[in-house]
């Protein structure tokens, strides 16, 4: 049989090794890309690998623009 290209919300937060509930939040506020079949979530397994290219892409991109801080983790020196 072959494997779906579709996942179940379970299936991604086992995947991401999150809770269903940390994936149904992302969902709701239209941060990961999803789609109801009657009252189920499916996700694409090609949207998700793209989105989570996309959000590394992002932190690194971020990480690359970020001011140092000079080593001390934000604390003042005593």
């Amino acid at each position: 049989m072959k494997k779906s290209a579709y996942l179940s919300i379970q299936e991604v937060a086992e995947r991401f090794g999150v809770n269903i509930t940390t994936v149904y939040r992302l969902v709701k506020r239209g941060k990961l890309p999803a789609f109801k079949i009657g009252n189920q979530w499916r996700f694409s397994e090609s949207q998700l690998e793209e989105w989570v290219a996309d959000q590394v892409t992002v932190k690194w991109l971020l990480a690359d623009e970020a001011p140092s801080l000079g080593g001390t983790g934000g604390r003042k020196k005593e």
